[in-house]
Parts: C-alpha cells; structure tokens; sequence
C-alpha cells in the first residue's frame, strides 16, 4: 500500500516530487483503520471532502485517532517501508527523505495475483497519495488534526 500510495503523490504532484517518509506514517495511521480506510474513494475529490464525510456522520472523533494511531504503528510503518525497500519496490532517499516509488514491469505469476481485497486497497492507497499531492505536510496535519 505504501509504494501505491508513493505512485499516487508522484503521479499527482505538481513537480512530480515524491513523498516525504513523514507522510507515509501518516497514510499507514489511516490505512490500518477500516473505517478510516473505507472513506477513501474516487467519488470524493480531494482530502478536504474526506474529512467532512467524518465531520458530517459525526465521526469526528475517528479522526481524532489518526494522531495516536501514528504513533501506535511507528515501528509497523518503519518495518513496512524497510520491507519495501528490500524488495525493491520504492527508494528511501536519504538526503531529501523522499521515499521513490520504483517503476515495476513484471507482471506476478500465475497463482501470485493479489486479492481482490488487496487491489482495492492499494488503489484506495494510490488516492490518498493524490489528495496528499495537492496539499503541503502543514495544511495535511491541519485538515487530519495532527500534531508532529
């Protein structure tokens, strides 16, 4: 989910930039939530729609929770991005803290396609990552009441 979400930011992103490792903390708060997680969807147009949905079915409170379940899931983020890094599939670029998504050109086996559920996920991953795009790490914290 989290090299998905990398391909979304950059394909999204004005300068083509890649994420920052910080934002990836954040989207894995949100992604280790189902419900957080079911929000996420084509018919919402940016971050700022995601997070009225909560404010108007009066789940407000569940967005309270992104800021501990970042903290609760650091070591699972740090293990996940370490995991990614060893299987090639994104670049933790040291200097600039951007994690590069790697472009993959195999197609998987037969017998080693990803569920449906996996694919549904990471594409809702991929639309974090463009919502993400279009926003600074200050006004994201600010929208999913963080604080860093």
């Amino acid at each position: 989910m989290l090299w998905r979400f990398s391909q979304g930011y950059q394909e999204a992103h004005p300068k083509g930039e890649a994420p920052i490792g910080l934002l990836h903390f954040i989207a894995n708060g949100i992604f280790t939530n189902e419900r957080l997680l079911n929000g996420i969807s084509n018919s919402r147009p940016n971050l700022q729609s995601y997070v009225r949905g909560f404010e108007d079915s009066k789940e407000s409170d569940l967005l309270l929770s992104i800021h501990e379940r970042i903290k609760l899931k650091r070591q699972y983020t740090l293990d996940s991005i370490d995991i990614a890094v060893t299987e090639g599939l994104v670049v933790w670029e040291k200097d600039s803290a951007r994690i590069y998504p790697r472009q993959i050109t195999t197609t998987p086996k037969r017998g080693n396609n990803l569920k449906d559920s996996h694919k549904r996920n990471g594409g809702k991953a991929e639309i974090l990552g463009k919502w993400f795009a279009e926003h600074t790490l200050s006004s994201i914290t600010t929208y999913l009441k963080i604080v860093l």
